[in-house]
């Protein structure tokens, strides 16, 4: 979910913008399949039928897929990525440094750089103070042959081979220049110029005066002779769980989660949002406990897109809602049912027929006051079914299952005073709108005023007993909401009989 940010979201809102201006912009991603293998711990513990750590130093290319499911490493961790993309920022074109290396204008950079290997190793030494590259350093990164890894040291480069020396199995040999990769600050220029790139995104940490992009410019100016592009340096994302925050996320220590999982629990658009209205120097954290609390700052910045009255930020939330947008924004401001109400909804409905059901149910309550139309249908459908996943993996407090009737168990747990709490709770429930706001402020009254014969902490236990059979339950205001008012009233009154 790192790699969104600026990698796929702000490069995408770029190209768009772009693209509304008349240019003919393309939006590229680079995949490292060339980079070694550095069998880290957490990639290691993917085998658990093996020893992961026999592919240390292999390509990225070459390292199997753990579980047997696709070709390689890099096929089966893409799919949670590159599975979803189009959903993120749709016509992204993808580019692996394995297929770059077959490209004839990289191949001829390679040979280019080999005979300039002295004039390189100057500029890339005024960065690398303390271990120099020696005299007679080429800056290729060869194949060996015998033990498949990449990094063998290389002595030349004749044509479309290069001889290397391989410190890890000591042989020495010739392999294909398309199988090897650049040093990685000669790489990555190269890319700039093979690719024609033009702005580039890029994590905060290279962005250090005097740093790696600093050097990989230089060596652009210098060595190859063009202008790198304009760079845009972002805040990382970090990963938090319920609410403590475990550090930023990192793909190859398998820190945070993917795209796939976002899609599981909530609309590419909301985590669009997030990623649009945040500065990008600001670090965002992401928390899947929190989805609910994402999709209603999505929800009230919709409601500022369509406002004619808007104030503080909201000019920006509305911005911010429009480029999360992938299609164009609907003319009239749609229907949306809140998350919480759709997760509650999700769990007291019939498994078939669910939309129509919930539409009723939303109906009588008053939350849906028209017919909805195909798009409204569908986000409230995708809201029940997303909902019920994130209760299910990420928020288990917020389980739910109503009693069918009130069992004599349940009314041996209330005594006088609770019945007279629920009978009070009851009149002021009767005279008020059925909805979140007007059931949450009932209950403040009685709660905070003091109106109450028993404590607030009691009083919610009562209520969660008599229509959970649970000492606790979610919140309450938007869980009643999704109720029908008249049930809700029948069951009161008949715990305090």
């Amino acid at each position: 979910m790192g790699r969104l940010r600026g990698e796929i979201t702000l490069s995408q809102l770029l190209t768009r913008s772009f693209r509304d201006l008349g240019q003919n912009a393309v939006q590229s991603l680079v995949l490292y399949t060339q980079d070694e293998w550095k069998a880290k711990e957490a990639q290691v513990a993917q085998f658990t039928k093996e020893d992961g750590r026999k592919y240390a130093g292999r390509r990225l290319i070459d390292v199997p897929d753990p579980l047997g499911c696709h070709a390689n490493w890099v096929e089966h961790f893409w799919q949670d990525f590159g599975g979803v993309l189009d959903r993120f920022a749709p016509g992204v074109r993808i580019v692996t440094t394995t297929d770059t290396y077959r490209n004839p204008e990289m191949q001829a950079l390679v040979r280019d750089l080999a005979p300039r290997a002295e004039e390189v190793r100057a500029v890339v030494n005024k960065y690398r103070a303390r271990h120099p590259y020696p005299a007679g350093w080429i800056p290729f990164e060869a194949f060996c042959e015998k033990c498949g890894t990449i990094g063998a040291t290389t002595t030349a480069i004749d044509g479309m081979s290069a001889s290397y020396r391989c410190e890890r199995c000591g042989h020495r040999g010739k392999s294909s220049i398309e199988k090897g990769k650049l040093n990685w600050r000669l790489e990555w220029p190269a890319l700039w110029k093979v690719y024609r790139v033009d702005i580039e995104p890029f994590g905060k940490d290279h962005a250090t005066p005097g740093g790696s992009r600093d050097s990989c410019a230089e060596i652009a100016e210098t060595i190859m002779h063009f202008r790198p592009p304009m760079g845009i340096p972002y805040e990382w994302v970090g990963i938090a769980d319920r609410g403590k925050d475990l550090g930023d996320m990192g793909s190859s220590d398998f820190l945070g989660f993917t795209p796939a999982q976002w899609v599981e629990v909530g609309d590419a658009e909301v985590l669009r949002y997030i990623y649009a209205f945040n500065p990008i120097a600001r670090r965002v954290v992401l928390d899947l406990y929190r989805v609910d609390t994402y999709h209603d700052t999505f929800d009230r910045a919709e409601d500022a897109f369509y406002s004619s009255d808007r104030e503080g930020d909201e000019d920006d939330q509305a911005r911010s809602y429009e480029l999360a947008y992938l299609a164009p924004v609907p003319k009239e401001q749609p229907f949306a049912l809140s998350y919480r109400h759709a997760a509650f909804l999700s769990q007291i409905s019939p498994e078939s027929g669910r939309l129509e059901w919930c539409l009723k149910r939303m109906r009588d309550t008053g939350m849906l006051t028209r017919v909805p139309t195909e798009g409204e249908r569908a986000r409230i459908g995708r809201r029940l079914t997303q909902s019920r996943v994130w209760v299910e993996k990420y928020a288990p407090e917020n389980r739910v299952k109503l009693l069918e009737s009130l069992p004599r168990e349940v009314r041996s747990q209330l005594d006088a005073d609770d019945r007279s709490a629920l009978r009070l709770y009851a009149t002021r429930a009767a005279a008020v709108p059925w909805n979140e706001e007007s059931i949450k402020e009932s209950m403040v009254v009685l709660t905070k005023k003091g109106g109450l014969p028993v404590e607030t902490g009691r009083f919610f236990r009562d209520l969660y007993l008599i229509l959970l059979g649970s000492e606790m339950g979610p919140r309450a205001a938007p869980f009643l909401a999704v109720l029908e008012k008249d049930w809700v009233l029948r069951r009161l009154n008949e715990a305090v009989q």
